[in-house]
């Protein structure tokens, strides 16, 4: 009887492809150590690219990992990468949950993880979408949400910065960096738009057997068809036309119905066209935008130049938001004319938009869709009839992230490159910093970087202003929270409210949540006689209760105003309520507070 095969008679080759099932781990720790055969085996840079590919699926800039694993295998150390990015893992957990565990030092451990950059976003988009079950689900999901939201910022303010210094960079990485600001865990970063736009490129020209051999024009007339029998371009109906969501290229890619603002169909149809050799861009029409795709490789759209022909070849327009056909361009003279355009400006509003006007148009847009929907007084965020400003999560969240994206673009592109600060860029540096002190502690980085050191954007006394702002948060947040007892020997001292629970305010009706109490009143004077604190029942001789609000504000409440409610699930607050608190306790009807080193006996 022949002798029993056992495992290590197998060729070296077979081996290698058993170690492709099993994990990192078990090849090092189980597998490696068994016999020098095996340590040899397991060294293999194939298998340790194979590793780095399907364990990560994010990587910082830095790594051009495309490049290397396109590249040849033994020109990168495969398993020395792996055990860097394993090493990233471990110190972004560490210092996320010592970010959960207290509330002192926060500013420094969130820039500790966001140096690593994209490296991060793998270890931060699994707590993003931590578990319902885990102790601390909401308070997980905020912070790794929070530290994400600052590396997709800190992404796209490098590109604006480089837009406005005159790089070339494309209007899809433009416009995504729009996105950027509010992307949180959801897949449409600037790297994944621009796949988007390649795989529709790839798409248009499988379907359209020698798309190639075509006319330029008939090329334009094509892709402008693709896009709208594919609902990529325009909008469904124009009753949601201010939408929010409309304003983002990377939603519009990937929403079911693809609802675009006229610049986005636009931005859209140039990328994809540019991606098939065509020279496409948006022109700078009033109102509205059109693409003008130019004639290239020194011919007409249509052919060859003949002798005959008189002047430069002409370029055709398209307008993708509301058909696929041409638009003469005699129709839209017509328009500027009507609208008093002189003949000698005409060129202006018929030519390439830079991609630095489309980036401003877009943040316009923005600001435009915010300002109408706070001019409707409006505190329910899902009421018929009008425009939504919800992209992902809160809307009242999601507002203010696409606000914040519209002033840091405003303030970094109004100036043209080269020249001195203008007063449109420098009038964006005081809501930029009420947003940081309110919302946004961890973007003192981006203040230092693209507003303290340039000190031509400021008079002295701003620039000290700004500089103290950043000093005092980061101050607070390295100061131990005062601890906060119960007593209700004290006089006033009987506290009725804990923190955790939800509240109906009973005079303007929105839904709070207590994070915090003081005894009494402890605002100045000054606040007292503008909130008219002299007219309650109680007055300032009652306990005043801190509250996280629904639309994302902090308030100060007199106890005579608190109804407390037991919601089943308070929807509004889940999103937010991570910043305060670990989970929702349901049959309790109450938030579990993660600051109890601030309130023991809440």
């Amino acid at each position: 009887m022949a002798p029993a095969s056992t495992i290590n008679d197998l060729p070296d080759e077979v081996l290698d492809q058993i170690l492709y099932y099993l994990s990192p781990e078990q090849t090092i720790l189980s597998i490696r150590p068994a016999s020098r055969r095996f340590a040899r085996i397991c060294e293999e840079p194939l298998l340790w690219r194979y590793y780095c590919r399907t364990e990560f699926n994010y990587w910082d800039a830095k790594h051009r990992i495309k490049h290397k694993f396109g590249g040849d295998v033994s020109d990168v150390e495969w398993k020395k990468l792996y055990i860097y990015r394993r090493f990233i893992d471990t110190r972004t957990s560490e210092l996320l949950d010592s970010i959960l565990s207290e509330q002192i030092g926060r500013i420094d451990k969130t820039k500790g993880i966001s140096e690593f950059g994209y490296d991060a976003k793998d270890t931060l988009l699994r707590n993003c979408q931590a578990e319902t079950d885990t102790d601390d689900v909401l308070a997980r999901r905020f912070y790794s949400t929070s530290i994400l939201d600052h590396i997709h910022r800190a992404k796209a303010l490098d590109e604006w910065h480089r837009l406005s210094r005159g790089d070339d960079i494309s209007i899809e990485r433009a416009l995504g960096c729009f996105d950027m600001f509010v992307l949180h865990d959801r897949n449409g970063d600037l790297c994944e738009i621009s796949d988007m736009l390649d795989g529709l490129a790839k798409k248009l020209v499988a379907a359209h057997v020698g798309f190639h051999d075509l006319s330029q024009r008939r090329k334009a007339l094509v892709t402008a068809r693709f896009l709208k029998d594919n609902d990529l371009t325009g909008m469904a109906s124009e009753l949601q036309y201010r939408d929010l969501k409309n304003n983002f290229i990377g939603i519009a890619l990937q929403e079911e119905n693809h609802p675009s603002l006229p610049l986005i169909s636009a931005a859209i149809y140039c990328a994809v066209a540019r991606r098939l050799g065509l020279d496409a861009g948006c022109c700078d029409f009033p109102n509205h935008v059109h693409a003008v795709v130019s004639p290239n490789n020194g011919e007409t759209l249509d052919g060859p130049i003949q002798k005959a022909s008189l002047g430069p070849p002409e370029p055709m327009y398209l307008d993708p938001y509301r058909s696929d056909r041409e638009v003469p361009v005699e129709h839209l003279k017509t328009q500027l004319m009507a609208w008093g355009v002189q003949v000698d400006d005409f060129p202006r509003f018929l030519t390439h938009m830079s991609t630095r006007r489309i980036a401003l148009r877009t943040s316009k847009s923005i600001l435009t869709t915010i300002h109408e929907f706070r001019g409707l007084g409006r505190n329910d965020a899902n009421n018929t009839g009008h425009e939504s400003i919800k992209l992902y999560g809160n809307p009242f969240a999601d507002m203010d992230n696409a606000f914040y994206s519209a002033l840091w673009s405003n303030f970094m592109l109004s100036s043209m490159p080269g020249r001195a600060a203008s007063i449109d860029q420098v009038q964006f540096i005081p809501i930029i910093l009420e947003r940081f002190e309110n919302l946004y502690h961890m973007d003192g980085v981006f203040l230092e970087k693209y507003i303290c050191t340039h000190p031509s954007l400021l008079v002295r006394t701003d620039l000290q202003r700004l500089v103290e702002a950043i000093r005092v948060i980061r101050a607070s947040d390295i100061m131990p929270k005062q601890v906060r007892r119960r007593d209700s020997q004290k006089p006033h001292g009987k506290i009725q409210y804990e923190v955790g629970q939800v509240f109906r305010h009973k005079r303007y009706g929105y839904t709070a949540v207590i994070t915090g109490w003081d005894v009494e009143c402890t605002m100045n004077s000054r606040w007292m006689e503008q909130n008219h604190v002299d007219t309650l029942r109680k007055g300032q001789h009652q306990s005043f209760y801190h509250a996280l609000v629904e639309d994302t504000s902090i308030r100060y409440v007199a106890e005579e105003n608190v109804e407390v409610i037991e919601p089943d699930d308070p929807v509004s607050l889940m999103s937010l309520a991570g910043r305060f608190f670990k989970r929702w306790d349901g049959p309790r009807h109450r938030f579990v507070s993660n600051i109890r080193d601030e309130y023991p006996d809440d």
